[in-house]
């Protein structure tokens, strides 16, 4: 990131009026905390904000978004500047993919190694934990004051992107960064009680479920399980509201690469995670997903049991 670049941003932000703040559809935390982090952000701007992210937002990031404030609907209306955030490609913009057509000027931030960049300023860094450290650094550069609920946000989208500073994209970087959040008044264990220690009974129950109907391949290299309508609506609980299945999938000790399977209208949405050497982002690439070596989704126009077939034959060549 250079600093010509922030300069140029906040230039924007300053000759615009009408801004919108976009994220991928389906969102997870990074996404949230990204696009809410920059919206309190820019409030005291007095500018005209609109939010747009296309699908529902998890029981346990409710705390913390002003759903109000997140448009519905897109009307083709037309804005100064538009910040895509986390968000690989346009498809992933979901019902709001034409906002990109009705805006002047477009600044993508992103962490995802597969964004080609589509702004016309692209901050793409994907040495960074998550699109919320990447955001942080900007709002820094800006020398301008950080309030506690941007820095909770930001905090909340660094968390959730590196599972609890677990994952392999957590650097020493980012642990200082967190503790510069915390010194600006983050409670990590009220954020840690909100995010993770919050399951309603019957979202606990459709994630055993989901758990229970794993499936092993390949010397169980590869675990598969599947969420389907029918579990959804057995526990009257929402898509969104599953959360961490393919991660514990991945705890199990012979596992290198797990999938769930997330059926929907269109088809399958595909989520893949893996804990060694491989590289599920060349996957799902040749799907025209997106994502890292570690975490990577697609979507398929197939029923979830086809899906499963096309799964196991694309890891073949990696476990047999």
């Amino acid at each position: 990131m250079r600093k010509n670049e922030v300069k140029g941003i906040f230039n924007l932000i300053n000759t615009s009026d009408k801004i919108c703040i976009a994220g991928h559809k389906a969102p997870d935390g990074d996404c949230i905390g990204s696009v809410m982090a920059l919206y309190n952000f820019l409030k005291p701007f007095n500018k005209n904000i609109t939010v747009m992210i296309d699908g529902n937002i998890p029981y346990n990031y409710k705390a913390f978004t002003d759903e109000s404030i997140i448009l519905k609907n897109y009307d083709n209306e037309e804005f100064d500047l538009l910040f895509v955030l986390d968000t690989s490609d346009t498809k992933r913009l979901g019902k709001f993919e034409d906002v990109l057509k009705k805006s002047k000027k477009t600044v993508v931030i992103d962490h995802h190694k597969t964004n080609e960049g589509f702004g016309d300023i692209n901050i793409i860094d994907n040495e960074m934990s998550s699109t919320g450290e990447l955001l942080y650094d900007i709002l820094k550069a800006s020398d301008l004051d950080i309030s506690v609920e941007v820095a909770v946000l930001i905090y909340i989208a660094i968390l959730t992107d590196t599972g609890k500073f677990s994952y392999t994209n957590t650097t020493s970087n980012t642990h200082r960064k967190a503790a510069e959040l915390i010194d600006l008044g983050v409670n990590v264990s009220e954020i840690d009680n909100i995010v993770y220690n919050s399951k309603p009974s019957n979202i606990v129950r459709a994630f055993i479920d989901c758990v229970s109907g794993v499936e092993l391949y390949y010397e169980n290299r590869l675990g598969i399980t599947a969420i389907t309508k029918s579990i959804l609506d057995k526990n009257n609980a929402d898509i969104a509201d599953i959360d961490g299945v393919v991660e514990y999938i991945r705890e199990i000790k012979e596992v290198e690469v797990s999938c769930v399977l997330k059926e929907n209208d269109e088809g399958t949405k595909v989520s893949l995670r893996s804990k060694n050497n491989i590289d599920v982002s060349a996957v799902s690439v040749k799907y025209k997903g997106g994502g890292h070596a570690k975490a990577a989704g697609f979507e398929l126009n197939e029923n979830i049991e086809n899906a499963k077939k096309i799964i196991i034959e694309e890891f073949k060549e990696y476990f047999v």
